[in-house]
């Protein structure tokens, strides 16, 4: 490691993070950013207004964010930051990057503030700080007040009271506020589940968490902890912290989108937890959309978890990592930053293999739930006690796992990546942040010097041409609409088109597969990709198939079924492929027709919305590809028939003559004929494919109608945002020459000192760009050299 060359470039970011917000102190004290908040706030004809870039509040966000920067470059701190949905599995993925339980597991919403968990070597219990908790305390003591006129029979009905919310409860009855340090796993899960509860409890007695209050990443949570991975490890140069994040929704608080989003802008690096059994759901693009609004301000890193639910028809790994980075993330995460695993597999192999290290035996598995969960997955569910008992064989299957979870690749990759150059990730994530920042600080201030360039009656005159330009945005809007539903109405129609091409398709190769009695020639290279040649399944003369047991009958059936699959499958391939194309058109489309009804617009006020990073392009959601998954489980149930029929037998008859014929053991004579009644099993083939073809029909109409809801949707709810936005450029536009206009009115010595003042902070903005765009390249030849 350049210890020497880290410490010197560290001084470089130090100094110019310093001068930055000198700068902003100076922007502070011009006359434009200290007046009233009403004047950058309030409503508009348009709708709401966007603050000025560096209105009082959003300076103070800009100070705050380069004051975090510099925290983090003078402690050499890399915070990679984890973000996940409710059921991705997130406590289990940091369990398993730590190597040790330190967060609780609860089938619910467990973060409910950002947590940060540091890398501290030799810390082999984990221990938790919490020294700003007087917000909390607060927070108890309203509660307190409230219970006392809440009757808890009325509370039941607004909140599940479980054990843990009884104790709490308790706890806020009896005045108890929350400890600043817990030292131990057990009352780290305590105090993060009463912080979880209190949550909910304040949610059901309308009472406001201090959300707020934990915006600063020095206020959340610290637990300190060595994390078995990085243990022995030489130590890097600086200091590795993880950032739980709460999810986009949880605990059903919308506005922890907005949290999420702060604490992402103030991460090194982010790491995704995404679930591979629901990558194309709400809540997981909910996460995709928030950590695609970081920008390319920081690296990314997806883990998809449980992998190890795949089955034969799921995608594989290099598929997996296809989608994610070309399709759900848009480009902005590389594939090889992609690790499917199984979280729970890596973290239970982990913990076992860390236990015999350290005691040679795994404890108790009455006493310890782990212990069993492990077993489970490492020996099979038939496990005895006496399996535990020989270590070799407990090594063994733990490093069997250990292998199954896919976990050592991320742990290598990012973890030990992360901990070995933290500071550098912690230089690289100022110096984006930095650009960013001066980029952005030189265009608006080159805006604010050109207005006092200007003379007032063009200001006005810019001032009325940009509320003129505001309300034709308006009027554009229906244009919009309306033109937009066409491109709807052609996508849906174009849709419904073309699934009724693939059912008639569909058909016709399951008429081929009962025609042969096998699939169909053409499908021969989809049946091979199943890991087996299919051969004939039935006779194709017969119209039934008859069976003397059940299970006989069954066992064909699922041969039936499974073939049938195949037909699906491969149309399934098709249709995706084809829904792909046809969104990619649409998204082209509106994007033409947003461009061409807004030209006349954008054409007059191009240089302000350029000023203002504002771009007319129409961004589609992702489209939910799992929607397409035939499943046809149902249509093979209840085809196998019990029949009754009657079958012919011989029997000795009563009397002398059946005594005589038995003694003389007799072939030929001494017997009569008897019917019993034989059940039988028979597939009538023609129900089975009328079956087939009815919930194929059933389940294309089922699709045909959720895709046309879900793209008129998308469009309606895109087409709104989109138009707000454009409004509310447009009004920020307006209040800059409103703001300019003013400042213009004053005399002409207080114009030419402020005019004076703006342009050195604007020679200081210019300066520090370049500096920390040379600091950066130092940075990155650095980093490629170490790696």
């Amino acid at each position: 490691m350049h210890t020497q060359a880290i410490f010197e470039l560290s001084q470089e970011a130090e100094r110019l993070l310093q001068l930055a917000l000198q700068n902003l102190n100076s922007l502070k004290a011009t006359s434009f950013t200290t007046q009233n908040d009403e004047n950058n706030a309030g409503q508009s004809q348009m709708g709401p207004v966007v603050p000025s870039a560096f209105c009082p509040h959003t300076l103070q966000q800009q100070q705050a964010m380069l004051q975090n920067e510099l925290r983090k470059i003078t402690q050499n701190e890399m915070v990679l930051a984890i973000v996940g949905t409710v059921k991705a599995g997130k406590s289990t993925t940091i369990n398993a990057i730590i190597g040790t339980e330190v967060l609780p597991n609860r089938n619910r919403p467990m973060t409910a503030l950002p947590t940060l968990i540091r890398h501290t070597p030799g810390q082999r219990e984990p221990v938790l700080h919490f020294p700003y908790v007087q917000p909390i305390d607060q927070l108890m003591h309203t509660l307190q007040l409230r219970l006392q006129q809440t009757d808890r029979a009325t509370l039941g009905r607004h909140l599940e009271i479980d054990r843990d919310m009884a104790a709490l409860l308790t706890r806020i009855t009896e005045g108890e506020s929350f400890a600043k340090h817990y030292l131990g796993a057990q009352p780290i899960f305590h105090c993060l589940k009463s912080l979880n509860d209190l949550v909910r409890l304040s949610k059901a007695l309308d009472v406001a968490f201090p959300f707020k209050a934990y915006a600063a990443i020095e206020h959340v949570p610290v637990i300190e902890v060595e994390f078995v991975h990085l243990a022995g490890i030489n130590e890097g140069y600086g200091q590795l912290t993880l950032l739980d994040t709460p999810g986009p929704n949880e605990a059903g608080q919308p506005h922890l989108k907005k949290m999420l989003q702060e604490q992402l802008a103030q991460a090194s690096a982010v790491l995704a937890v995404l679930d591979y059994t629901q990558l194309k759901s709400v809540s997981d693009e909910d996460v995709r959309k928030a950590i695609l609004g970081t920008g390319s301000s920081v690296p990314l890193y997806a883990l998809v978890n449980k992998f190890d639910q795949k089955d034969r028809n799921g995608d594989d790994e290099e598929q997996i990592k296809a989608l994610i980075s070309g399709t759900l993330m848009k480009g902005m995460i590389e594939p090889s930053h992609v690790f499917p695993v199984s979280s729970m597999w890596g973290y239970l192999a982990n913990r076992a293999r860390h236990e015999l290290a350290l005691h040679t035996q795994l404890p108790n598995p009455d006493e310890h739930r782990w212990v069993q969960d492990f077993a489970d997955a490492a020996l099979g569910r038939r496990w005895q006690r006496d399996d535990l008992a020989d270590s070799d064989i407990v090594r063994q299957a733990a490093e069997l796992l250990w292998q199954d979870s896919q976990f050592a690749e991320p742990i290598k990759k990012v973890l030990h990546a992360a901990h070995a150059n933290a500071s550098m990730y912690a230089l690289r994530s100022a110096c984006q942040k930095l650009l960013n920042y001066t980029q952005g600080a030189e265009e608006y201030l080159n805006f604010r010097c050109q207005g006092l360039r200007i003379a007032s009656e063009q200001l006005q005159q810019n001032i009325a041409a940009i509320e003129e330009d505001m309300s034709l945005a308006a009027e554009s809007q229906q244009s919009a609409s309306a033109a937009a539903r066409s491109n709807v109405n052609q996508a849906v129609q174009a849709m419904g088109d073309f699934i009724r091409r693939y059912e008639q398709q569909i058909n016709a190769n399951v008429a081929d597969y009962f025609q042969q009695g096998m699939v169909p020639e053409k499908l021969t290279r989809q049946a091979m990709s199943f890991g087996t040649r299919r051969g004939v399944d039935f006779d194709a003369r017969d119209e039934t198939l008859n069976f003397d047991d059940e299970p006989s009958a069954q066992i064909a059936l699922h041969r039936i079924r499974a073939s049938c699959e195949i037909i699906l499958t491969a149309a399934q391939e098709k249709m995706n492929e084809e829904l792909m194309h046809l969104f990619s058109y649409l998204e082209v489309e509106l994007a033409d027709t947003l461009r061409n009804i807004l030209k006349p617009i954008e054409s007059r006020v191009s240089q302000g919305l350029a000023q203002a990073g504002f771009r007319t392009h129409f961004n589609l959601p992702v489209f939910h590809v799992g929607l397409l998954n035939f499943n046809a489980h149902k249509a093979f149930n209840e085809l196998i028939e019990e029949q009754d029929i009657p079958v012919a037998q011989l029997r000795r008859p009563a009397g002398m003559r059946g005594t005589v014929a038995r003694w003389l053991n007799s072939e030929e004579w001494g017997w009569e004929g008897y019917t019993v009644m034989q059940s039988r099993y028979v597939i009538s083939l023609p129900d089975v494919q009328r079956k087939l073809c009815e919930h194929v029909a059933s389940f294309l109409l089922q699709l045909n109608r959720t895709l046309a809801m879900q793209i008129e949707n998308a469009v309606s709810e895109g087409m709104t945002a989109f138009f707000a936005d454009f409004s509310q450029t447009l009004d920020a536009i307006r209040l800059n020459l409103q703001q300019s206009l003013l400042a213009r009115q004053q005399n002409e010595d207080a114009v030419m000192a402020l005019r004076q003042r703006l342009e050195l902070c604007v020679r200081t903005t210019r300066y520090i760009h370049e500096d920390t765009r040379l600091l950066r390249d130092d940075i990155q030849t650095l980093f490629t050299v170490e790696q």
